[in-house]
């Protein structure tokens, strides 16, 4: 399988993923710290906009292009996802999660569009 394909599938399913775990109604949790919600949304985005950058270096994309597509499509959806959340349970939609979604998708994005330039195994054959 091509590394394009194998950064496409682990990126949908991450989203699954994400969608599953956003689903849970009534999540009962310790937070270990003040805004570790928030520390939890960065992290999780910026998985999902390493992969989705990736992918998208796969098809051909420069590195530019391919951490600003990365960044549309994380920060569009992590909207998706708050918007989700407003119908579940003991959970609620918020600007500021999804702008740490964003931020998180974002940083992600540029890690995977310009670390190959470091680490060229990661597009290489």
């Amino acid at each position: 399988m091509a590394r394009r394909q194998i950064y496409f599938t682990l990126l949908i399913l991450w989203v699954a993923v994400t969608f599953l775990l956003t689903s849970i109604p009534n999540p009962r949790f310790e937070v270990p710290f003040a805004y570790a919600d928030k520390v939890a949304h960065f992290g999780i985005y910026g998985v999902m906009g390493f992969l989705c950058a990736l992918w998208r270096r796969e098809s051909g994309r420069p590195a530019r292009g391919a951490a600003l597509t990365a960044l549309f499509v994380v920060a569009l959806v992590g909207a998706v996802d708050e918007i989700h959340q407003y119908w579940i349970p003991g959970r609620s939609m918020t600007f500021f999660d999804w702008l740490s979604d964003a931020a998180g998708g974002g940083m992600g994005a540029l890690l995977a569009a310009f670390l190959p330039h470091l680490l060229p195994f990661l597009l290489t054959e």
